[in-house]
């Protein structure tokens, strides 16, 4: 069977962290890329975009009021339309060829054998930062896998865990604010078209 890739316009349905790291990586990935030398829309429009949802999007998480919401909710709807013709454009410049389509950024569609969530990371760890309150998460990455979510609690409280946050980076995560000479627990798992793999073992830290 031969599959045609091509660059996945699912960002309507990404939530919002989600669509962040996703808008965020792919304008990482094309920035001087020379697979796509004439993005349109514009990168610098995107970014606009990115920042002008961030805004508000913050405005949200720290007042919630109504207006705060709505407002959250049309700048999301423009950055969305945003990447989907963005989407056009590299999947009209890469013309099914994955190695170039990978080099954008955009999740693609998968091979016909990936059809299983992602197996349980290993190797997580915990680094002392510079500062006080914080804490820099590792884990072993795995083959394409753009997605991790991560949480953390107190040891205890270890079943009381934070929300669930997204990463895109296996090595330079950082994590604060923390309670000082507190020990954390901290738990990674992969994210893929599939859905969530398990969670991994847990790794403990006492924050300095």
């Amino acid at each position: 069977m031969v599959v045609t890739h091509r660059a996945l316009n699912g960002f309507k349905s990404m939530k919002d962290d989600e669509l962040v790291i996703t808008v965020q990586t792919i304008l990482r990935a094309m920035d001087s890329n020379t697979h796509f030398t004439t993005p349109s829309p514009a990168l610098a429009d995107v970014q606009t975009e990115l920042d002008d949802f961030l805004t508000k999007l913050a405005a949200v998480r720290k007042r919630g009021a109504p207006e705060d919401t709505a407002l959250k909710n049309e700048s999301r709807i423009i950055l969305v339309d945003t990447m989907a013709k963005l989407s056009y454009y590299v999947n009209l410049t890469a013309n099914g060829i994955l190695s170039v389509l990978l080099s954008s950024g955009f999740p693609t569609n998968p091979s016909p054998t990936t059809t299983q969530p992602p197996v349980k990371i290993q190797g997580v760890k915990l680094l002392d930062t510079n500062q006080s309150g914080q804490v820099r998460l590792q884990f072993q990455m795995q083959k394409k896998i753009r997605i991790y979510e991560y949480r953390y609690a107190k040891s205890t409280d270890p079943e009381n865990w934070s929300d669930r946050n997204s990463t895109t980076d296996s090595r330079i995560t950082v994590i604060a604010p923390l309670e000082p000479g507190i020990r954390y627990l901290f738990q990674v798992r992969a994210v893929n078209q599939h859905g969530a793999g398990d969670w991994s073992d847990s790794a403990t830290i006492i924050v300095r």
